[in-house]
């Protein structure tokens, strides 16, 4: 069982329809600004949770038709909770650990998305999962891939935030009394393992907005920190 097949149920209750305040007011908006048109895409997400995401990306491409859809999660419960809530008709709907080797054929994905998963996997976890998302993205393909930022990371180990469960899982607070897996990782360990899997890369940091904090007070004791690393990547470096 995974650590979101025991808290799946009270993490979509807390974040909703729009993944919660910092993902509803500012982090869906740059996600969506970076994405291709999906007309004929073959895509792949990876840690879907509760599945709000990719209908959001279907709205934005209004009329748009992908030519196949697989969304993934390592929790059983969120999954469930994906179709049961906001079903894609023509998606699959799979279980699968990024740590693994992908079930997919080489170049098969022209989209791959993977939104605040990177951040609570290991470093070798880390290194075999962006192995694999290379392997199965096309040579022209995008692969989408957001964190925690290190920077807030760091600014909740310092102010003591930041757990153990009685099973050795690193956790950070969330909404409500939840807690959410979490690992320590410098940006440049992230740019430097995307740059050895082969990708390309642009990035973005993303800081909660004014209306994000009235939302979510707690955030102000991070202080001036970013909340998200947005990385842009692909094979191929574009024209």
């Amino acid at each position: 069982m995974s650590y979101y097949d025991t808290i799946a149920k009270r993490w979509h209750e807390a974040t909703g329809y729009k993944g919660g305040a910092f993902k509803e007011l500012v982090l869906n908006a740059v996600l969506l600004r970076k994405l291709p048109p999906i007309q004929d895409l073959t895509i792949l997400e990876l840690g879907a949770g509760n599945g709000y995401f990719l209908p959001l990306v279907f709205r934005h491409f209004s009329g748009q038709v992908p030519s196949a859809v697989v969304i993934t999660d390592q929790s059983r419960q969120q999954l469930d909770i994906a179709q049961k809530h906001f079903r894609l008709p023509m998606a699959e709907y799979r279980q699968m650990d990024v740590r693994q080797r992908f079930p997919f054929e080489e170049n098969y994905f022209d989209l791959i998305l993977a939104s605040m998963i990177f951040n609570e996997v290991s470093t070798r976890g880390f290194r075999q999962a962006l192995a694999e998302c290379h392997r199965v993205l096309s040579p022209e393909g995008s692969f989408l891939m957001t964190v925690t930022h290190p920077d807030f990371v760091h600014s909740l180990h310092k102010g003591g935030t930041l757990k153990r469960t009685k099973a050795g899982v690193l956790t950070m607070p969330s909404g409500g009394s939840l807690r959410l897996p979490v690992v320590v990782r410098s940006v440049e360990a992230y740019r430097s393992g995307l740059a050895e899997a082969g990708f390309w890369l642009e990035e973005e940091e993303v800081y909660p907005t004014d209306e994000v904090l009235n939302a979510k007070p707690g955030l102000r004791y991070a202080g001036d920190v970013p909340l998200a690393l947005v990385f842009k990547c692909g094979r191929s470096k574009p024209r």
